[in-house]
């Protein structure tokens, strides 16, 4: 996982749903040839959005679509009709994943056609056009659990698999910030806010291609302190945001402590997918 750090100082400032078809394109099949798909769930890593637990939680559920592969072997592209599986949803269970329901189950074509999986994290019953999925994160993600469902993540399988289990590894999709705020002309303490400001926090996704098409709203994200001051004076902070560039000096962290504004500039910054980029300020006197 790359990072990228930015050192600098803050100055004073301004005062059910289609989830689906989860069965053989033909659902009369006859007895004894029904061959149900399992799946093998994993994640790249824990970096963004848990702190203490590692992998998948009992209760996540995640969507997948499959593919049936054309007579030409060409690798399948989640549509928004004509899917194997479409938007079926799977929860983790301390037996491992299982369909929420009968028709969320997902089922081998009878005549031995290939499938092409393609998966994301957390499930979403609207989700149902793979090629235009908003994914939004939290404004505020002051909470682990907020925190966690900002966390998008994708997994792929192209490997056209016709029997036995599937595996399906997830990555994230979004951008991690992380700021660390140390002690200078004023202590941070526990009442210390940091917000990030004037960000994208909702865009269009691609399932398929695994690209961004868009950006659609503009807010503020109240980040989420991982540690309590100790004696190292300093505080971190973290959220998670769609991939993005930032303008150069365009207002981007407001920091709050005690009715004091501390804001930092960007100084041309870009957000990158799957990425963590670590940000360090120093609080100097005189904020407003």
């Amino acid at each position: 996982m790359k990072a990228k750090i930015y050192i600098c100082f803050t100055w004073v400032c301004l005062a059910v749903c289609v989830a689906c078809h989860s069965g053989s394109e033909n659902d009369g099949t006859e007895e004894g040839q029904t061959r149900e798909v399992s799946f093998a769930v994993s994640r790249s890593d824990d970096l963004f959005a848990r702190s203490v637990s590692s992998g998948f939680e009992v209760g996540d559920s995640i969507g997948i679509y499959a593919v049936k592969r054309d007579v030409s072997g060409e690798i399948g592209i989640p549509g928004k009709t004509g899917n194997q599986a479409h938007n079926a949803k799977w929860i983790k269970t301390l037996e491992g994943w299982t369909p929420a329901s009968l028709k969320d189950k997902i089922v081998y074509p009878q005549d031995g056609a290939e499938l092409d999986f393609y998966a994301y994290y957390p499930y979403d019953r609207n989700a149902t056009a793979p090629d235009e999925i908003s994914m939004a994160v939290q404004t505020e993600q002051g909470t682990e659990e907020n925190l966690k469902k900002s966390d998008w993540m994708r997994a792929s399988n192209t490997e056209g698999i016709s029997e036995g289990e599937v595996e399906l590894k997830f990555q994230h999709v979004l951008s991690c910030a992380e700021v660390q705020v140390q002690t200078g002309g004023v202590a941070p303490d526990a009442g210390l806010e940091v917000h990030v400001t004037g960000v994208n926090t909702v865009c269009t996704y691609n399932l398929g291609a695994g690209t961004f098409l868009g950006e659609s709203e503009v807010g503020t994200i109240v980040m989420q302190r991982l540690d309590a001051p100790g004696e190292s004076g300093s505080l971190t902070f973290k959220a998670l945001l769609p991939a993005q560039a930032i303008a150069a000096e365009t207002p981007l962290f407001r920091c709050l402590q005690n009715g004091k504004i501390y804001i930092y500039r960007s100084e041309g910054i870009e957000f990158t997918e799957g990425n963590r980029t670590r940000f360090i300020f120093t609080l100097k006197g005189g904020g407003e």
